[in-house]
């Protein structure tokens, strides 16, 4: 049941929405963006792939979808976020497919964690590809099934070309 602006009543108890928005830290939720690295506004896709030292070296693989073919052409080279810890990031480093083997690595922050959360992306690893302009283009999990796989490749082919035949 709602009560005028921003009041509500949950099991008889008021709740102002507003004031606990309010009263939430602002830096709680960081969006993911591409690093100060890849901020160069030009036709290029920025990739960031969010990925753990736990995770499978057959879900690394996912990378290379963004180092391939025509994809490799119109983004960035990928950006590797790390969540984990500092260690994380040069132990990891013999483990990247050739998609992320000259990548640039960074840690994944806790408020960009939360904003995978908010967006629905809770495991690793996750592929996030953005326009020009920064905005959130793609989000995908890995998934296990090959013709999901090679699904989501078509996907991020016709994403990043503007050519209308292909």
């Amino acid at each position: 049941m709602t009560l005028g602006l921003g009041a509500v009543v949950v099991a008889s108890m008021s709740i102002d929405v507003r004031r606990v928005l309010a009263a939430a830290p602002k830096e709680a939720i960081t969006p993911l963006k591409p690093s100060a690295a890849f901020t160069a506004v030009d036709s290029a896709m920025h990739v960031v792939f969010v990925a753990q030292r736990a995770d499978c070296n057959g879900n690394l693989l996912l990378a290379n979808l963004a180092a391939i073919g025509r994809v490799k052409h119109a983004v960035h080279p990928a950006e590797l976020a790390i969540a984990g810890v500092a260690q994380d990031t040069v132990a990891i480093r013999p483990l990247l497919p050739f998609g992320l083997r000259h990548s640039p690595i960074r840690l994944l922050g806790a408020g960009e964690r939360r904003w995978l959360h908010v967006i629905g992306h809770h495991e690793t690893p996750t592929l996030l590809i953005y326009d020009r302009e920064h905005r959130l283009r793609l989000a995908s999990h890995v998934d296990p099934d090959p013709v999901a796989r090679v699904a989501l490749g078509r996907a991020i082919s016709h994403l990043v070309t503007n050519d209308p035949t292909h």
